[in-house]
Parts: C-alpha cells; structure tokens; sequence
C-alpha cells in the first residue's frame, strides 16, 4: 500500500509555473473580455489581511481572482475527480465581470469584480491558433 497519500502538501497539479506571468483578472478581461481561457491549476491563497484568494493558472500564465471565488475554488480541489481532469486535459472557462451591490443600502459599489465560468461543451473553441486569446494568458 502506498503510503504517500498521507504527505503533506494538498492537492497536487501536473504544471510547472516557472516564468509564467501574472495578471489580475480586470487586466485580462480588460484584454480578452469574455474569450476562452484553459484552466490548468487552481489554487488558494492564504489570507493576507484581506481574506484568501484565488489564483488560476492556464496553459502559460497566473490569473489571480478576488475572494468571491473560494468557495468555488475550494470545492473543485476537494474533487478528485476535477483536479484528475484539470491535470489531465485542463477545462475551458472565461472570465465575468460583475458588479457586487452594498448589502446595506442595495446601491452597487463602484468597483467591478471578477469570477470564473466554466464553459458547455458546445462552446468549446473548434481550432485553436497560437495567436488566439487562450494561448496568451
């Protein structure tokens, strides 16, 4: 019986992030808007004053996302069925844009926010070119 099961460390993702760059999500979605992306890898970030936060990695790049996504981010890691398939083959998603209201007064904050959607099957891109969207971030 194995017995590396038990080692420390989480989840683990078949990708080498060295000299990947890093984006905020308003930057990419500011680029690409809602085009396709290829999650690799999602990981938590550990609270650094403002509450986790969440990092997709896609074929060459870091995209890193607000805290309305943990929960999100969390139950596909504790899926070993979803972190075989983002290992194996990666999964289509793209980025939303959305505006969060104040649960105080119900009036929208000024500033956007960024989550993820994963894309049906039938809006899989059909060829995919070097210069396409999802090959740059």
């Amino acid at each position: 019986m194995a017995l590396t099961r038990f080692n420390k460390g989480g989840v683990r993702f078949d990708i080498d992030m060295e000299g990947m760059e890093s984006h905020k999500a308003s930057e990419v979605y500011k680029e690409i808007g809602e085009a396709p992306l290829l999650m690799r890898a999602v990981l938590i970030n550990k609270d650094a004053g403002y509450g986790q936060t969440v990092t997709v990695v896609t074929t060459n790049s870091v995209i890193f996302f607000g805290k309305c996504n943990v929960e999100t981010a969390q139950q596909i890691r504790e899926d070993p069925e979803a972190v075989a398939e983002l290992n194996e083959k990666g999964a289509y998603f793209r980025i939303k844009e959305f505006t969060a209201k104040n649960p105080k007064n119900g009036k929208p904050f000024s500033n956007k926010g960024y989550s993820f959607e994963f894309l049906e099957e039938s809006e899989y891109p059909q060829e995919l070119k070097d210069d396409d969207p999802m090959f740059r971030f």
